[in-house]
């Protein structure tokens, strides 16, 4: 699974990498983020002319979809696996037709060890950040104002990273986010899409260490967390 977000660096800074039309994600370095927070999403959307612009925009972590009563059901939404993504009522919508991926610095998983669970900060090996697969919804709140929300897909653990959990998200590499994000894939298309999403994943293109236990409480929100311990 993917519970817990490092998000310390402006993904706005990449909008010339990425193509982005338009940035709407309002940046603050957060170290220490738990679902049910606002996070950034890459989405491709049609404009008021007609034409896809590919668009920077802030989500709630925690998907929730059209149908829902309650917007709490998110936070059983956070992340979505790809095993079954294609069936779940919650997802099977969203997969279809609202792929995003999630340019995140890195993120934080718990390993079991004798001494209790040992927290670990997984980060991109090169310079750019994780590029994470997800999928987006729109829920329209009492005030008749939209909500935008997210969940990131995961998969079984592979490589090294297999080392700290059975899960892990699903990474996209450069070339694979243009394919993921197209809204223009036909609905029968997508579970072909899906495969070939899965099988280019690559754990070497994540690095991980060690941190201190201090990120276990959400409260905790400053740079020391992110900081190598033996």
């Amino acid at each position: 699974m993917c519970g817990r977000l490092n998000l310390s660096s402006d993904p706005a800074d990449l909008a010339d990498e990425l193509r982005l039309d338009v940035v709407s994600y309002d940046y603050t370095p957060r170290y220490n983020v738990p679902p049910g927070a606002d996070i950034p999403i890459v989405v491709e959307r049609l404009d008021d002319e007609g034409e896809v612009t590919r668009r920077l925009e802030t989500a709630h972590w925690g998907l929730v979809p059209s149908w829902a009563k309650d917007p709490g059901i998110g936070f059983k939404a956070f992340n979505a696996r790809s095993e079954t993504v294609l069936e779940k009522p919650m997802f099977r919508q969203a997969i279809k037709r609202r792929r995003c991926a999630l340019p995140i610095p890195g993120y934080y998983e718990w390993e079991v060890t004798e001494d209790g669970k040992q927290p670990w900060m997984m980060s991109a090996a090169g310079a750019d950040p994780l590029f994470m697969a997800g999928l987006f919804e729109f829920w329209k709140q009492p005030d008749d104002a939209w909500l935008v929300s997210t969940s990131i897909l995961t998969m079984e653990s592979a490589g090294h990273l297999r080392e700290v959990h059975d899960r892990m998200p699903v990474f996209l590499s450069r070339e694979h986010l243009d394919d993921w994000i197209d809204p223009a894939v036909p609905s029968g298309e997508v579970p072909d899409l899906l495969a070939s999403t899965l099988a280019q994943v690559d754990p070497a293109s994540v690095t991980r260490h060690k941190v201190g236990r201090a990120v276990g409480n959400v409260r905790n929100d400053s740079p020391e967390l992110v900081a190598p311990v033996a």
